[in-house]
């Protein structure tokens, strides 16, 4: 489809629609608004927005400088700010991952200063709860599994604040505009501070080296860890948690993340601060 619906365009008054990206959920243009400025409008041709009405929810709530706004939507289409520049994770590829790093700090440090509502977002105990049954043939990530289970009895007895988060926060989804950092495409989830930066640890893409060293992985958990408002250690347990999610979601306990997450579990045997 290389244009919108005409009655779409009418609907939120756009013009102008230039194709920017098309998957099997979506399709993405870029357009022009009454007013002259250029947004992003989203369409979903199944009619409604499946697992993304969540983070879409999230955004509306955040109207601080480092979250994408949104103009408009209805149950198939939104509109929202144009992000144009260079994601957090094509600097790091590009330049220093320590940079990126700062910036993504920033970020999250803004979203957590909003404060908004966590009614109706998807809970993180809800995603995490197939880490119970799942069958892992690494050791490392068996020692894992046991702290993911921790993480989520912290959840599930209520010892751990539920706030709103972001979600996915990670350097490839913040652009840097000519306006400052832009974070988007959030998963809108309710659950506690440390999950926030939690997936960051995975990340930059490209970028294993740094990620993987554990001088990086123990400096990054003491200052997200700061920034999420708890102790290193249970920033890095949540990162150990989500590592582990995510391989559960791949269905593949691929080489490089086995290596990550065992240093990961290296750098919490050592101890951090609480």
């Amino acid at each position: 489809m290389s244009l919108p619906p005409t009655d779409l365009l009418r609907r939120f008054g756009l013009s102008a629609p230039e194709l920017v990206a098309e998957t099997t959920r979506a399709i993405v243009w870029r357009v022009r608004q009454k007013t002259g400025t250029q947004a992003a409008l989203k369409y979903y041709p199944a009619g409604h927005m499946g697992n993304e009405t969540s983070g879409l929810a999230y955004l509306e709530r955040v109207e601080v400088a480092g979250a994408v706004r949104v103009f408009a939507r209805s149950t198939d289409a939104v509109v929202m700010e144009w992000l144009q520049g260079p994601s957090l994770g094509e600097l790091a590829r590009r330049q220093a991952p320590e940079v990126a790093d700062r910036g993504l700090t920033d970020v999250a440090a803004q979203l957590f200063a909003a404060e908004v509502c966590a009614d109706g977002l998807l809970s993180v105990a809800a995603i995490m709860v197939p880490l119970r049954d799942a069958c892992f043939t690494a050791p490392e990530a068996r020692e894992a599994q046991d702290i993911a289970w921790a993480c989520l009895g912290q959840m599930q007895r209520g010892a751990a604040e539920t706030v709103a988060l972001h979600g996915d926060l990670h350097h490839d989804n913040i652009i840097h505009t000519a306006q400052g950092l832009r974070a988007f495409d959030a998963k809108g989830l309710a659950g506690p501070r440390a999950y926030e930066l939690a997936n960051a640890f995975r990340h930059p893409r490209g970028c294993h080296a740094f990620a993987a060293d554990a001088q990086e992985i123990r400096h990054r958990a003491i200052t997200w860890g700061r920034v999420a408002g708890c102790g290193a250690q249970e920033q890095l347990r949540w990162a150990i948690a989500k590592l582990l999610l995510s391989m559960l979601w791949s269905g593949q306990e691929a080489p490089e993340e086995r290596a990550l997450l065992s240093q990961m579990l290296r750098v919490a045997e050592r101890g951090l601060p609480n």
